[in-house]
């Protein structure tokens, strides 16, 4: 069985690459960073169509977006982002539907979908109300997905992840740039609006929750990848302050508030859970693994 990751060379794509070669799944991909992978815009329809005839995947795992994040709802961001999640997602399906057998798909969605006034944990039949160009952007990306596919009869899975965590990740997310600061010894803990409430998965539970969908996940079904429970940024705080092993200082800079952020932002994971899934690792367990491999 081969399967085709998009946005391989990414956080996710790194972590899912290898947890496929674990299990014996022989692992392809596209890009846009050169590497031993296809270097690739996703936006280039007739490439895109070319790279899918000579691979034939069984599996494609669409992971590729900006996620440019702005504090609008139509903006530059915006403009962006559809590039890859609306344009690029088009290009990719209507490549896999020409394919002689057509392959199994899933596709990354994300919270940022959902209706922000939503009081509890979100489920995946809840309305879809996206505040920022982000969400915007994985909305399109979700229903034109889901409309392609079913009418090319392809299988889609469809996810609407919430935030993932790991090593590897890259500068500019919350958790990560905090443990870069721990690592670093730093004396000042720079965080942005620490009483907020979000939902946060490791990326090894994620891309577990993705290789069991795309098998027993329910085709033109959309699922949500996250540990069903909400923590206080200010307790996250907490956590590290048991791991750092030094006294540091916690200074809220209003410059990072977003004035478009939910109080509480978490989901209900019992849809993925009734499939077999569920988070393994403790996110003390996942702060520990960022700091000790960040470099």
């Amino acid at each position: 069985m081969k399967a085709f990751i998009t946005g391989i060379n990414g956080f996710t794509g790194r972590h899912l690459a290898k947890f496929l070669g674990q299990q014996n799944v022989r692992v392809t991909g596209a890009d846009l960073k050169k590497s031993d992978y296809h270097q690739v815009d996703l936006t280039n329809k007739q490439a895109v169509a070319e790279i899918l005839q000579q691979e034939q995947p069984d599996y494609i795992f669409h992971l590729a977006s900006p996620v440019i994040r702005s504090d609008q709802l139509v903006d530059e961001a915006l403009e962006k982002n559809l590039q890859v999640d609306l344009f690029g997602s088009v290009n990719l399906i209507e490549a896999a539907a020409k394919l002689k057998q057509k392959p199994k798909m899933l596709i990354t969605g994300t919270a940022a979908e959902y209706d922000v006034e939503i009081k509890r944990a979100r489920r995946e039949t809840d309305n879809l109300r996206p505040n920022t160009s982000y969400g915007l952007s994985k909305m399109t990306q979700e229903l034109i997905s889901r409309q392609l596919c079913q009418s090319y009869e392809i299988p889609l899975v469809y996810t609407r992840s919430f935030l993932l965590i790991g090593p590897g990740q890259s500068q500019g997310f919350v958790i990560t740039d905090w443990c870069r600061q721990i690592a670093a010894k730093e004396p000042l803990l720079k965080t942005g609006n620490l009483a907020i409430e979000r939902d946060f998965t490791d990326v090894t539970d994620a891309v577990k929750a993705y290789w069991l969908l795309i098998n027993k996940g329910k085709a033109g079904e959309v699922y949500n990848v996250c540990s069903g429970e909400k923590i206080q940024l200010k307790k996250i705080i907490d956590i590290l302050r048991k791991i750092a092993g030094y006294e540091f200082k916690v200074k809220e800079d209003k410059t990072k508030f977003r004035n478009n952020d939910p109080q509480a932002l978490w989901g209900d994971n019992g849809k993925i859970k009734a499939l077999g899934w569920q988070p393994e690792i403790s996110l003390e367990k996942s702060l520990k693994t960022i700091i000790e491999n960040i470099v």
